[in-house]
C-alpha cells in the first residue's frame, strides 16, 4: 500500500525535535473497505528511532538568527533524510512549529528568526514547504494545547470507529519550560452554560464523514517549570532586598532548594546572587503560592488561577494526563510516574527537599537520578513542589488519600477494585510517545480527505 510523510518539529524553550510520521494513502485504505478503518482518521504510525532532539532552543539565535540553519535545524534535516524514501521527500510535509520561548521574545527578533528558518530550509533540502506563515510559525499555547488533546486522544483511540463521546475523552495537561496548558471536553451541562467559551475540533474519517469536538483550551505562559522557577528566584530576591533597605545583598535564602546547596551568580535587575538552600519543603509551598496569582479576579466561577475561568472539571469522573514537566519530575527523580496519589507523591518530594545537597550528591552517584546534571536536581525540589501548587492549588484536583480516601488500596489492588484516579502523569500511551505533535500531523492528514460535503478540519476558536 503506498503511503504518505509527514514531519513536524517542535522548536521548544529548551530544544527542538523532530518527529518523523507516516500513513496509508486515504484513497486505498477506503478500498479495503475495513469498517473499523473507514469509521476513522487515518491511522498515523510513528517508528522507533523517528525522533530526534537538538539543544539548545532557537529563542537563543535571537540575536544570531543567520546561524539557526547551520548550527541547528541542519542536523535535523539530515536525520529526517535518512528516513524518508528518496522518491517521498518532495511531498514530505514539513511544519517547524516553536512555542512558549519564542513567545517571549520581541515580535522584531521572533520574525526574523522565524523567516530565516524558512529560507535555510527552502534552499537546503527538497522537502515540502509551503507558504512560510502556514509551515514555520510560532503557535499559541492554546494551539499547542488542542494539539495535545488531540494527540492524547488518538493514541488513546477515541476517534476509531464510532464509540468516541464526551463521557470517554481524556483531559490533557502539558507543562513546558515555560508555559502550561490544559484542554478537556466538559460535561454535555457544562458545554451548554459556556459554549462560548469552547473551540470546536473537527476531524474527518477515512469515509467522508466528520467528527466534532468541543474542547475547553487555555494557557499560562510564565507558568511553566523554569520561567516559573526565574519569576520565584526574583520574587525571592525582592522580598529580600525589601526586608534589608539599603543594605547590599548578596546572599538570599531559598526554602526550595536542598540545605548545603548553592546556586551562584543568578542575575536579577542586571546584578548576580548567590542563592543558598535552606530545605524547608512547607516554607517553599507556602512561598510558591502566590506566582499562581490566585487573586487576580475572573468573570465567572469556577476559576483557576492567574484570572483565568474555565468549565467545572469533575474529578470524579473526568480522567487527566500529564505530559512533560509532571512525566519528568515524578518519573526521572521520585520514580512515580503514571497514576498520581498526593500522600505518597507529597512524602517523597518532602524527604528530597530537606535531604542535605551532600546526601542527594551521593545518592545521584548511586545512580537514583537517571544520572541528570547537578544543576537539575538543584531545581528538582522547587518544579516539584510548582507541579504540587499548580495540580492541587491552581486546577483544583483533590489530593488523593485526603480529600478522597484511598483507604489503603494498593497500586495493584486499584485496578481490581476499579479506583477512579483522576490524574496520572505517561510519555507514552501504549508504547507509543505521547507529542502533541502527532495531534498537528493528524490535522493534516486528515485534511486531505475528500468529502461530499464541506467540513473545514481544523481547530475554531473560541468565540472569546
Amino acid at each position: 500500500m503506498d503511503q504518505k510523510y509527514g514531519i513536524v518539529i517542535d522548536s521548544g524553550s529548551s530544544g527542538s525535535r523532530i518527529q518523523v510520521y507516516k500513513w496509508d494513502d486515504v484513497a486505498q485504505s477506503r478500498e479495503l473497505g475495513v469498517p473499523e478503518l473507514l469509521a476513522g482518521p487515518p491511522q498515523i504510525t510513528q517508528e522507533d528511532g523517528w525522533s530526534m532532539k537538538i539543544l539548545p532552543g532557537i529563542s537563543t539565535f535571537a540575536n544570531s538568527h543567520k546561524n539557526v540553519w547551520l548550527r541547528h535545524y541542519k542536523d535535523l534535516f539530515e536525520f529526517a533524510q535518512k528516513i524518508v524514501p528518496p522518491e517521498k521527500i518532495a511531498d514530505t510535509p514539513v511544519f517547524i512549529l516553536s512555542t512558549a520561548g519564542m513567545r517571549l521574545l520581541p515580535e522584531s527578533q521572533r520574525q526574523q528568526v522565524l523567516a530565516e528558518t524558512c529560507k535555510a530550509v527552502k534552499k537546503n533540502t527538497r522537502f515540502y514547504l509551503g507558504p512560510c506563515e502556514d509551515h514555520v510559525q510560532t503557535i499559541d499555547g492554546l494551539t499547542e494545547g488542542v494539539y495535545g488533546w488531540l494527540a492524547l486522544n488518538y493514541l488513546m483511540l477515541l476517534f476509531s470507529g464510532n464509540s468516541g463521546s464526551a463521557q470517554n475523552s481524556v483531559g490533557f495537561m502539558d507543562m513546558g519550560g515555560a508555559s502550561t496548558q490544559i484542554a478537556f471536553v466538559p460535561s454535555q451541562d457544562e458545554i451548554t452554560r459556556h459554549d462560548e467559551d469552547l473551540s470546536t475540533v473537527t476531524l474527518m474519517t477515512i469515509d467522508g464523514k466528520p467528527q466534532t469536538w468541543r474542547v475547553f483550551v487555555e494557557t499560562w505562559l510564565g507558568f511553566g517549570a523554569n520561567q516559573g522557577r526565574k519569576r520565584y528566584l526574583d520574587n525571592l530576591i525582592l522580598l529580600a532586598a525589601a526586608s534589608r533597605p539599603g543594605k547590599r545583598l548578596k546572599v538570599v535564602l531559598d526554602p526550595c532548594m536542598p540545605a548545603g546547596s548553592v546556586l551562584k551568580k543568578h542575575m536579577y535587575e542586571k546584578k548576580p546572587y548567590t542563592i543558598q538552600g535552606t530545605g524547608n519543603y512547607e516554607s517553599c509551598l507556602r512561598e510558591i503560592y502566590p506566582l499562581l496569582m490566585k487573586h487576580v479576579p475572573c468573570t465567572d466561577e469556577p476559576c483557576l488561577f492567574n484570572g483565568i475561568h474555565a468549565p467545572k472539571m469533575d474529578f470524579e469522573k473526568d480522567k487527566f494526563v500529564g505530559v512533560s514537566e509532571y512525566w519528568y519530575t515524578a518519573n526521572d527523580i521520585f520514580h512515580s510516574g503514571g497514576e498520581y496519589n498526593f500522600h505518597s507523591f507529597n512524602e517523597k518530594v518532602k524527604e528530597f527537599c530537606e535531604s542535605s545537597w551532600d546526601t542527594i550528591l551521593q545518592n545521584s552517584k548511586n545512580g537514583e537520578y537517571l544520572n541528570l546534571p547537578n544543576e537539575y536536581l538543584l531545581d528538582t525540589c522547587f518544579k516539584a513542589s510548582w507541579v504540587v501548587n499548580v495540580l492541587h492549588e491552581g486546577f483544583g484536583l483533590p489530593r488523593l488519600a485526603l480529600e478522597i480516601p484511598d483507604n489503603g488500596i494498593s497500586d495493584e489492588a486499584k485496578e481490581v477494585e476499579e479506583v477512579h484516579v483522576p490524574f496520572k502523569s505517561a510519555e507514552s500511551i501504549e508504547g507509543k510517545e505521547l507529542s502533541w505533535t502527532l495531534g498537528k500531523m493528524l490535522l493534516v492528514a486528515s485534511s486531505q480527505i475528500q468529502s461530499q460535503e464541506q467540513f473545514l478540519v481544523g481547530v475554531v476558536p473560541s468565540a472569546i
